[in-house]
């Protein structure tokens, strides 16, 4: 026997194979959703086609001993799909939902008292608390544990024991204010144009709706008059 007809024989048996494999495709039938029983050897390999058909199986179970041959729906097979796509998605969802709820149901921490004219300052727009990466891989930092709003500098200082005249912000200093704080002091400027009540401000006071008459019900149209009294 030669080297060549021992390829021949080789390709043959290959071939002879191959088309059993692909008659037995042809002939064999299965059902729209359901892996054949030729696709075992695949399914073991971790096929991920498979694996979505059989998800789809599970949601369309077949009805064997129905005899009424029922078609496949495929606005439910694509809303199916996509429920099967976007299962870990919709999950992640309700567990940051369910996350935010528990977050809610703890009580807030109460808000720390600040002192006499103690110097407030904002935490900002972009202040961060957790990690600033979307895996929360980063981690965050010490220093927004902080309280932002403990008092710092002069503020530690008690400045309801100073004289009257000293408890004003920036005091000694050429850019000092006159002014204390707004629960003591008025700081209304009656001469702006929109507080000084003047003959010209008083006559368009005067024009305005509800200042000289009292505000009553509408009396109406004739035609709807005419209507209430039939």
């Amino acid at each position: 026997m030669s080297v060549t007809a021992g390829v021949s024989d080789t390709i043959i048996a290959i071939r002879d194979k191959l088309r059993g494999k692909i008659g037995q495709t042809k002939v064999k039938r299965y059902w729209p959703g359901r892996a054949p029983e030729w696709a075992d050897d695949a399914h073991e390999d971790g096929d991920i086609q498979l694996d979505r058909l059989a998800a789809l199986e599970q949601a369309f179970p077949r009805q064997d001993n129905s005899h009424i041959v029922k078609k496949d729906d495929a606005r439910l097979r694509r809303l199916a799909e996509s429920k099967i796509d976007n299962r870990e998605e919709v999950r992640a969802d309700h567990r940051r939902i369910r996350q935010a709820e528990i977050v809610s149901t703890i009580e807030e921490e109460a808000r720390r008292q600040e002192r006499f004219m103690q110097k407030y300052y904002h935490k900002g727009a972009f202040f961060q608390a957790d990690a600033d990466d979307h895996a929360a891989t980063a981690g965050t930092d010490g220093i927004f544990t902080r309280d932002f709003s403990a008092p710092t500098g002069e503020d530690k200082m008690d400045k309801t024991i100073l004289p009257k005249v000293m408890q004003v912000k920036h005091f000694g200093r050429s850019g000092r204010t006159k002014w204390t704080h707004l629960v003591n002091e008025d700081t209304t400027d009656w001469n702006n144009p929109w507080t000084y009540n003047d003959p010209l401000r008083a006559k368009y006071n005067a024009k305005m709706a509800g200042m000289n008459a009292d505000i009553s019900k509408p009396k109406g149209s004739k035609k709807l008059k005419d209507w209430e009294s039939r």
